[in-house]
């Protein structure tokens, strides 16, 4: 809400995308009279010695695996020219659709996609966020919409939000953003670490795999590992999980394989709802906590979603399908999927993990709190950065 109003006050309007520029024909005089190389034919390449056969050098993939890429099928190929077909036909063909979207309505586990699915384009330089604020300007302007920081327009707002909240960590303390120590943004929690022991890191790779025992959590991260892209609400849904809901294993090491997974993972965008959903910074309502069973059930009680991912559970009732452990053995061995032997029974038992957890939340906030909160974290962040800005208390 204070972002809204902050954005509104500005005085200086968006402005618009600008024309990709004409790259310049390649000109080095220095290697245009060494016949050492040959000259790139455009602008766009790199000059290359003439002594060396590009045949000679070790590419990360080889002939076989680009073979074998292509005969792959992606829900999200790269490039600008896709970019720019989805933004026609995820936005401007929609009129209706784009004035009556609201980011919490939408699905974390429908199989088609519930928003733009631009993210990824404009995350990397595909689709300019400019152009996309200025095509659903254009729709707004047709009729009644939704408003911030739901509707599409808040959610570009809400991408400066957390950019901007990124530059603000690291102006403070350089390198803070993304880790616990030393950001001023972060409320500090006693997190397990998978490097602690065994146990924990078994918990860690149940979960980086798809194999926790409740399908849900599992069709979400094995969708991330196979398509590199999963809905927001799903992304909500894991991160409590592994976090203050029931794991209790640090955001840091959640953060790191949406870093490496995600199509779209954005420095400041990735690290910000980590905070966010490990109610570390930003939200603070540890009490409102993600059921793996409950929240999937609300937009897909026949569990198709789960059915795609998790293909073990394909023949399970939908009474089970969200816990398939509770399913007879003999429903089990018709549907072909025993659990504890073809799919694995729960790592954790949420009502229990779940409740320990937020007394953990609740202690370490009063330690927080008791140590000075965050008056003494900025604080201390400004002593580091050299500064000597007075912090009232």
């Amino acid at each position: 809400g204070g972002f809204t109003k902050l954005w509104g006050t500005m005085k200086t309007p968006i402005s618009k995308e600008v024309d990709t520029p004409t790259l310049p024909p390649f000109e080095d005089k220095q290697l245009l009279a060494d016949k050492t190389f040959d000259i790139p034919a455009d602008a766009c390449g790199i000059p290359w010695p003439t002594t060396v056969s590009r045949d000679q050098l070790t590419p990360i993939w080889n002939r076989a695996d680009m073979e074998a890429a292509k005969k792959k099928t992606s829900r999200h190929p790269g490039g600008e020219t896709e970019g720019l077909a989805r933004l026609k036909q995820h936005v401007v063909e929609r009129k209706q659709w784009v004035r009556e979207f609201e980011k919490p309505k939408t699905s974390p586990n429908s199989l088609g996609f519930s928003t733009t699915a631009l993210s990824m384009y404009i995350g990397l330089g595909c689709v300019s966020p400019r152009r996309l604020y200025w095509e659903v300007d254009k729709i707004y302007k047709t009729g009644a919409h939704a408003q911030p920081p739901v509707s599409l327009h808040g959610q570009l707002m809400w991408r400066e939000f957390n950019i901007c909240m990124a530059r603000q960590a690291n102006r403070k303390v350089p390198g803070s953003w993304g880790q616990m120590a030393g950001n001023y943004l972060c409320r500090p929690m006693p997190w397990k670490s998978p490097t602690d022991d065994a146990a924990t890191a078994a918990q860690y790779a149940a979960w980086r795999d798809g194999k926790t025992g409740y399908p849900f959590v599992d069709a979400i991260m094995r969708q991330l590992r196979q398509e590199g892209f999963i809905h927001h609400l799903g992304r909500h849904m894991v991160a409590c999980f592994l976090t203050r809901g029931d794991l209790w294993i640090s955001w840091e090491a959640g953060a790191r394989v949406f870093e490496e997974e995600l199509l779209d993972a954005d420095y400041a965008v990735n690290n910000f709802n980590w905070l966010w959903l490990s109610c570390s910074g930003f939200f603070y309502q540890y009490f409102r906590c993600y059921s793996p069973i409950a929240f999937g059930k609300k937009t897909d009680p026949n569990g198709d979603y789960i059915r795609k991912y998790v293909p073990e559970l394909k023949s399970f009732d939908k009474k089970y399908i969200y816990e398939p452990w509770r399913a007879p053995i003999v429903d089990q061995k018709k549907w072909g999927c025993v659990i504890g032997n073809d799919y694995p029974k729960p790592i954790v038992a949420h009502d229990v993990a779940s409740k320990a957890n937020m007394s953990k939340v609740a202690s370490a906030y009063a330690a927080f709190k008791d140590g000075g909160g965050g008056a003494k974290r900025a604080a201390e962040a400004a002593d580091g950065a050299g500064g000597k800005k007075k912090v009232k208390r």
